[in-house]
């Protein structure tokens, strides 16, 4: 994507990340640093100050991830991978966050997800299995819309997005 159009995207995307319903009642809202190609979600930092909500990014370890309290003002380290994280931060349990924006390599129209692979987000967020109606977290995954993919086959492993938001709108499954 030129870096114009990019920027473009982004823009579109945090505008339909603040606008949705989705946003406007978490409380407790976890997001992403970008990386290799990811949308920038920074201008929610502002957003999400001034609406009173708490912004929490991951945190990961080898096999892990957990998610700590992140502002503007936070000092972040580079991981293992290269990602930006919190170097300190109040955690929270994954259970009691309310929305969280997911990054993703592909998505398709019934809520499966294709991430890079390590399995972060579906060892996290596997409590959602045993769920009989979703409640919360609700995962978002933030995409573009290039990355909107024909169906895909879901594993038993795969924890299904609620939604999902591009520079196009928002898609709930």
């Amino acid at each position: 994507m030129p870096p114009a159009e990019r920027a473009a995207a982004d823009a579109a995307i945090v505008r339909n990340i603040q606008r949705s319903r989705e946003f406007r009642s978490a409380e407790h809202i976890a997001l992403f640093m970008a990386f290799d190609g990811e949308p920038t979600l920074t201008p929610l930092f502002r957003a999400a100050a001034a609406a009173g909500k708490r912004l929490y990014a991951p945190v990961i370890t080898r096999r892990h991830m957990h998610f700590a309290e992140i502002d503007a003002r936070s000092a972040l380290d580079s991981n293992f991978f290269g990602i930006l994280e919190p170097s300190l931060g109040r955690r929270i349990d994954a259970r009691q966050l309310d929305l969280v924006l997911t990054p993703l390599v592909a998505f398709d129209d019934h809520g499966v997800r294709v991430g890079v692979g390590r399995g972060y987000y579906d060892r996290c967020f596997r409590f959602l299995h045993t769920r009989e109606q979703w409640r919360r977290p609700k995962l978002l995954g933030v995409a573009y819309e290039l990355q909107r993919v024909p169906p895909l086959p879901p594993q038993h492993w795969d924890v299904p997005l609620y939604g999902a938001v591009t520079e196009g709108g928002i898609r709930r499954f």
